[in-house]
């Protein structure tokens, strides 16, 4: 991988979530993970995206919206109950009243981000085997367009599992306290086809027929993402993401604490994995997308966490009265903590 020896860095913990955000734990520090740095862009397609399948639903069970429209609210639409979902008890949510349809129409989303978060793992697991023991895995039928378009993918460009320099890294800069997980980095050759070669003339910027001619090489670093709808479709976050994992410069060993230097790579690549097909987009990762987009929007990530909710908060500007109240109270305790002296022997 490197030929700089490994050393041996603080405890893993494992991944958190606080809210939407993750974060990676290492010993006492908690990371801010590069998807949550990503995430706080404004991104108007999941809005639309939770809009379209709110209506989506309400087409699909028109007639027990109407029915839902004449039941009184049980009062129960916000509980949520810790036994199993096949129980039934009297403070569940009856799923029936007008409340509780309104609140599964405004969630709808988030079931099939649910299921599409999930269906994007199972494809990530099955392109790390393949990197890591060049064959297909056992697979569900669900995810099976995504597996065809990653062959594609991998028989368009010529890769080979030894393409794969690095495959489901841990990345971490402590220094700029972030950290997350990369696809990989992985080798592009110029001779392995006409795609690869192209890909790499427009790396380097040697004409394709002389760069496969050459022999040349890139090296870059891959997310592969899925998308449920046909024709392709990539967004800036996109690249912000890529960028931090590629400026990150530690490496860390999957299910181990040792690390090693980030290699050196030219640049970002995204590969969409869709039913219809496989699309192949170049993303810019240079030094200028790190300083001014991801520290840009990873500084303000840590003030949402750090001082976003004192920004608003009624405790924040207090009365110069209660200040010198507070003090005078904890003057008086630390006093009363102090022991007494004993009083001086008799003569």
């Amino acid at each position: 991988m490197t030929d700089t020896a490994p050393r041996t860095g603080p405890t893993f913990h494992g991944v958190t979530e606080d809210g939407d955000r993750r974060f990676y734990i290492f010993g006492d520090h908690r990371l801010v993970s590069c998807t949550a740095v990503t995430g706080v862009i404004a991104k108007d397609a999941l809005l639309r995206y939770a809009a379209n399948q709110a209506v989506a639903a309400v087409f699909e069970e028109l007639p027990a919206i109407v029915i839902a429209s004449r039941i009184k609210p049980c009062g129960n639409t916000s509980h949520r109950c810790d036994h199993d979902n096949t129980i039934r008890c009297d403070a569940c949510a009856c799923r029936e009243c007008k409340t509780c349809i309104a609140n599964w129409l405004a969630e709808r989303h988030m079931a099939n981000t649910a299921r599409r978060a999930d269906e994007g793992t199972r494809v990530h697991d099955v392109i790390e085997w393949w990197a890591l023991h060049g064959e297909i895995k056992p697979y569900d039928d669900d995810i099976a367009p995504y597996v065809k378009a990653f062959q594609a993918f991998v028989v368009e460009y010529g890769l080979t599992p030894d393409s794969f320099l690095l495959s489901e890294a841990l990345v971490v800069n402590r220094g700029a306290g972030y950290a997350g997980t990369t696809d990989g980095v992985i080798r592009i050759y110029a001779a392995a086809s006409q795609a690869a070669a192209k890909l790499v003339s427009r790396v380097t910027g040697v004409p394709w027929k002389k760069a496969a001619k050459l022999g040349l090489t890139v090296d870059l670093v891959i997310d592969f993402k899925t998308r449920e709808g046909e024709k392709p479709r990539f967004y800036p976050e996109q690249a912000l993401q890529l960028t931090g994992y590629r400026h990150a410069p530690i490496v860390r060993i999957k299910n181990s604490d040792e690390e090693f230097p980030m290699l050196p790579t030219d640049g970002g690549m995204l590969v969409q994995l869709r039913p219809d097909g496989v699309t192949v987009r170049l993303a810019v990762t240079t030094e200028r997308t790190y300083r001014r987009g991801f520290l840009y929007a990873l500084g303000l990530t840590k003030w949402l966490i750090e001082e976003g909710p004192a920004a608003v908060s009624a405790h924040t500007f207090v009365l110069p009265e209660t200040i010198a109240a507070r003090k005078r109270k904890a003057a008086k305790e630390a006093a009363a903590a102090v022991p007494a002296e004993p009083a001086p022997a008799a003569a």
